[in-house]
This record gives structure tokens, C-alpha cells and sequence, in this order.
């Protein structure tokens, strides 16, 4: 389990305190590629229930809390003698929560929460004489 150290008050003296982690699963700090409906962005990181991702975009209402939208997620999956096989997670998430990372020339860096509707597809290519 992971557990944050927050400040607390008490009596005018500052405490450490662990507060345990509130997510139901755990996350992993990972780079994909993510495909969304006219846009592309990276993960920061992933769990079985969501994503964080950033986006660069001119259309921040398109990723406004509660919108729910299209997502695939590309990785690549390595097993010792063998070649490097494609993998897709196929679905669709909620969005969470956003935030504009930064302003630039042609558009916003937006920071995305995702919550998955449902469990994601999987689909990946199969390494030749498997079939």
C-alpha cells in the first residue's frame, strides 16, 4: 500500500501523519500513446480503473468533466525470444476532472483524468506459427 505523509495541526504543532492511499487500484507511472476522436496525447499514468494523460488541444470543452469519450491506448509487449508484439486497449472513459498544464501558440497542454466506463479491449497481434 502507498501511503502519502500530510501535515497536521495539533495544539500548534506541526505532526507528521500517514494518510493512507484512497484508490482502489494502484497506478503506474508509464508513458503510451493515446488515440482520442481527432486527438493525440500521452499517458502519465495508469490503473484497471482510469488514466492521466495529456493532450494538446484548442478545444478544452471537449474534455470537460463528465464528457464521455473514445480511447485507445497503444504499448508494445516484449516476451524473451520472441518479437516485440503490438497491444491496444480499446474503450471509452469518463472524464474525471482537466487542467490546463500550459498555454501555447496553437492550443492548450491539457491534463486529463479518465475514468473507464467498463474494462478495456484488448487486442494485440500474434507473433507468427502461434495459430
Amino acid at each position: 500500500m502507498v501511503l502519502i505523509v500530510a501535515e497536521k495541526r495539533i495544539d500548534n504543532m506541526m505532526t507528521n501523519e500517514r494518510v493512507p492511499e484512497r484508490r482502489a487500484d494502484i497506478r503506474q507511472d508509464i508513458s503510451l500513446q493515446v488515440t482520442l476522436p481527432g486527438h493525440k496525447g500521452e499517458t502519465i499514468n495508469i490503473s484497471a480503473a482510469g488514466v492521466y494523460f495529456e493532450v494538446l488541444t484548442n478545444d478544452i470543452e471537449a474534455f470537460s468533466a463528465g464528457t464521455i469519450i473514445p480511447i485507445q491506448i497503444e504499448a508494445s509487449a516484449i516476451t524473451p525470444g520472441f518479437k516485440a508484439r503490438e497491444i491496444n486497449l480499446k474503450g471509452s472513459g469518463s472524464v474525471v476532472r482537466n487542467d490546463v498544464k500550459d498555454v501555447i501558440p496553437h492550443g492548450h497542454r491539457l491534463g486529463v483524468a479518465m475514468k473507464f466506463e467498463e474494462r478495456l479491449d484488448l487486442q494485440m497481434d500474434l507473433p507468427k506459427g502461434l495459430l
